[in-house]
């Protein structure tokens, strides 16, 4: 690969017509390991409601998007606003911050062919910087053992700032913050 990795990416809302798509990464052993259970189904329903515009679905409005490389897509990401007021017991609330805009992040690289090749980094560090450059913060929170993930997301400029177990999932989970203009 070269250099020019990020000139090469572009990022998309997701519509119906990837929908199929994105299903079948969802259905492969290396996204299963980590979207199943409640928290899949909750994805999954979120991700139709919203090719359908419905986009407060819950607590949290997502936005779901959809990397391309070199034309082929090859990676699913979701953003959340997170509102206030503080709420210290809700391990993502509690990070609002008066006059800050704060998001939620998770993502996947769904095409096989384009793991192991350090486009992960390179693409969320792009797609913040082409979609949210105006926003003040990133958080994400992969499972503590998920060591791939918590490497990649340090490359791209995350720093872990606490553990956790959501009430979505029994595994420990490491909360992560970016601060956007650090990426500036």
């Amino acid at each position: 690969m070269n250099q020019d990795k990020d000139m090469q990416m572009c990022f998309y809302p997701v519509t119906k017509k990837h929908l199929s798509i994105i299903h079948r990464w969802f259905k492969t052993n290396h996204v299963k390991e980590f979207y199943y259970g409640d928290g899949l189904k909750n994805t999954l329903n979120n991700l139709e409601l919203y090719c359908r515009g419905i986009n407060n679905n819950g607590k949290y409005s997502f936005d779901h998007w959809i990397a391309f490389y070199n034309k082929t897509p090859f990676a699913f990401i979701m953003t959340s606003l997170v509102d206030g007021p503080f709420d210290s017991n809700d391990n993502y609330n509690k990070w609002y911050i008066d006059d800050k805009q704060t998001y939620t992040m998770d993502l996947l690289i769904g095409e096989l062919d384009f793991l192991g090749k350090g486009l992960a980094d390179i693409m969320i560090q792009s797609f913040i910087l082409d979609q949210y450059s105006d926003v003040d913060f990133f958080i994400i929170d992969p499972e503590t053992e998920n060591s791939k993930a918590i490497h990649v997301y340090k490359k791209a400029g995350f720093k872990k700032v606490e553990g956790f177990r959501p009430d979505f999932n029994p595994k420990p989970h490491t909360m992560m913050r970016m601060a956007v203009q650090d990426l500036k």
